[in-house]
């Protein structure tokens, strides 16, 4: 008998551990954004912030977590957002990506305002467009690892046929070929990780947003499932935007910024053959 929580959310195909591995990112004809070509980084915003300012409390009592925030994330490009705890870069990814809203100021997907979207339509962008890796995955325990990736989709209007063959090629590509039936306690904590990058990558999001995705790694481990994501943005042409506190882990990324105070303090950016290609340099933001 069948007593996996997705049994009946969808009509019964079944759910396969077999699936070629791919040679390129799966594709998705579900998304809308446009397509950056892999591996490239193109100069045209994805996304785009202005004057970001974002207060907690109350009159008397206001903290300003975001203090007048530009910054421009170009589409196929890797940022890292580094700074202490308190900075304010942990509520900056989070507007970013449509979870919260600023006191003042803007930002824009693909040219489009998320302020002027409905609840209903930035949950949709989140489902469609971006794809989230957290510190600890936020796997659902009692899904195995494929019925975790496909959850969102399947969520999100896409067939459970559909869904299954792509996340069976996500899974296979990282390195979880035999262990898509797997439940998040019968795998390693980077297997675990790999699982979420999965989830995030498919569906070919336009945004790939990452909140300390390896703080609750050993180091070796680590370093493994950084790169596997890091590369994984770059072949699907997906931009990744990630957390840090830690400037090893920052290094993946072409572009860094460092926060203070709800600020950002600093830039630097990586010489990368995208980069060159493109044309995009420091003063590109």
């Amino acid at each position: 008998m069948n007593t996996s929580p997705l049994a009946h959310t969808a009509p019964s195909t079944p759910i396969s551990d077999q699936s070629p591995h791919p040679a390129a990112a799966p594709a998705s004809a579900s998304g809308t954004h446009q397509a950056a070509q892999p591996g490239m980084v193109h100069p045209s915003p994805v996304l785009s912030a202005r004057r970001l300012l974002k207060t907690y409390g109350t009159a008397g009592t206001t903290t300003r977590a975001l203090d007048g925030v530009d910054l421009v994330v170009a589409r196929a490009d890797s940022l890292a957002v580094m700074g202490p705890s308190g900075c304010g870069k942990t509520t900056l990814l989070h507007i970013l990506a449509g979870i919260l809203t600023p006191t003042s100021g803007s930002v824009h997907h693909d040219g489009t305002d998320l302020a002027s979207l409905t609840d209903r339509h930035r949950t949709r962008l989140r489902r469609s467009d971006f794809g989230f890796v957290f510190q600890d995955g936020q796997l659902l325990p009692e899904l195995t690892a494929l019925e975790n990736v496909i959850l969102p989709r399947m969520l999100g209007g896409t067939s459970r046929r559909a869904a299954t063959a792509e996340a069976a090629s996500w899974l296979d590509r990282l390195g979880l070929a035999g262990m898509h039936d797997r439940r998040p306690t019968q795998l390693s904590g980077g297997q675990a990780q790999r699982v979420a990058i999965a989830r995030a990558l498919a569906g070919r999001p336009s945004v790939v947003f990452a909140d300390e995705p390896t703080g609750a790694l050993d180091q070796t481990t680590g370093q493994a499932v950084l790169q596997i994501l890091a590369d994984s943005c770059q072949d699907s042409g997906a931009s990744l935007v990630m957390v840090t506190h830690d400037a090893k882990v920052a290094a993946a990324c072409r572009r860094t910024v460092t926060m203070q105070d709800g600020r950002i303090a600093q830039e630097f950016v990586r010489p990368a053959a995208g980069a060159a290609a493109t044309g995009i340099t420091g003063a590109d933001r």
